[in-house]
């Protein structure tokens, strides 16, 4: 199935079954999980607006066999609300998402983020799909390196920058949307490596700067623009920063993850 006929699915019930194709070895790509969890807990939110979202990735989440999606409201309050998403298999917790709504305010303090310099939308070198070698669910996404090394490369670059988009879909994009492409990328550690070693994103937070309905109406065909820069790495985690924009600028998102890597056995 599209990643959009998840969302559907993951709006309207609770139990769900991912399919092989959007795997990333063992387990159902991350990203995937996480906007599963969202979507489900947005589908209550009403026009609420999402400010930040914090993943914990608990345990994987196996392709080809049911998982089961719930919700539950932790405080909801005049302005901020917080709500908890949860994605569960073989009665384990595998993606739990917190997720933070706020009201719009008046406030005299106005900084606005200069827009990001990305040049042309979904320029520079494609990161290809091939069969047994990258993670099954890049078959859905398109992938254009502008800066930075591929995995697996012994890059001397600490950062990425390029763009990103669904390769089919006719939706709006989404909250959800948003969130599964930036975890799509490769973490920016594995650029560094000689060769192939396990990494696996442990936490996760994403700020959600500029509401979507508040600029031109974006698809989920749309380039997005992606910078990460590993800010710092040592005993086998790394921590790492990206934001992310529209290819005009606009500064759609900030993301932080915690990273661990297995290179050294």
């Amino acid at each position: 199935m599209s990643f959009d006929q998840y969302l559907t699915q993951a709006r309207r019930q609770d139990d769900l079954t991912v399919t092989g194709d959007w795997g990333q070895g063992r387990t159902t790509f991350g990203g995937l999980s996480a906007a599963l969890a969202l979507a489900h807990l947005e589908a209550g939110a009403g026009d609420k607006i999402l400010r930040s979202a914090n993943i914990s990735f608990c345990g994987p989440l196996k392709t080809e066999a049911p998982c089961t999606l719930s919700n539950r409201v932790l405080r909801a309050g005049k302005s901020i609300s917080h709500v908890q998403g949860e994605v569960w298999q073989d009665d384990a917790l595998c993606t739990q998402v917190n997720a933070c709504f706020g009201a719009e305010r008046e406030s005299a303090i106005e900084v606005a983020h200069p827009p990001l310099s990305t040049g042309e939308a979904g320029a520079g070198q494609r990161l290809p799909f091939i069969p047994g070698l990258t993670p099954e669910f890049t078959r859905h996404i398109a992938f254009s390196y502008v800066e930075g090394g591929l995995p697996f490369s012994n890059s001397k670059a600490n950062h990425i920058k390029g763009w990103m988009r669904f390769n089919e879909g006719d939706q709006t994009m989404t909250n959800a949307h948003l969130l599964a492409l930036i975890d799509a990328w490769p973490p920016t550690l594995l650029q560094k490596l000689k060769g192939f070693a396990p990494c696996a994103s442990v936490t996760w937070s994403v700020e959600f700067v500029t509401p979507l309905n508040q600029i031109a109406p974006l698809q989920s065909t749309d380039w997005l623009w992606y910078e990460a820069e590993i800010r710092q790495a040592h005993h086998g985690y790394g921590h790492t920063e990206a934001r992310i924009s529209t290819a005009d600028g606009t500064l759609l998102a900030l993301s932080r993850q915690l990273v661990v890597v297995y290179d050294v056995k």
